[in-house]
């Protein structure tokens, strides 16, 4: 019993790991570089902050687009894969913990009973 609590604390601390390091990781997704050159083009005279934003797909479709339907299916593509990736992570966050804090109560329980 007490390797599968081990087994149990080692999975929730990974799961946390990997849904932390996946929140911090994460962000909006990345423009291509030919797309951000066109934006950066753009906003050129309009301040670092917005040269800065180029990076991001969904800026960098709007900033650029010549048809308002590609443009739209375009961000709306960034977005999802954004709010994906986000929704992953506070999931194996929240696993992990459930999963980390059921390993030390049953640790706990098992010395209290004096296994």
């Amino acid at each position: 019993m007490r390797q599968n609590l081990r087994l149990l604390l080692l999975i929730g601390i990974v799961l946390l790991g990997l849904g932390v390091f996946m929140s911090l990781a994460g962000g909006p997704p990345k423009a291509d570089p030919g797309q951000t050159v066109l934006c950066q083009e753009r906003m050129r005279g309009q301040g670092n902050e917005m040269l800065g934003r180029c990076d991001e797909a969904a800026f960098a479709a709007a900033m650029t687009a010549t048809d308002a339907n590609q443009a739209a299916a375009s961000i709306s593509a960034s977005n999802n894969q954004e709010i994906g990736g986000n929704a992953l992570a506070m999931f194996l966050l929240g696993i992990g913990l459930v999963v980390t804090l059921g390993g030390v109560l049953g640790w706990r329980k098992q010395v209290r009973n004096g296994g």
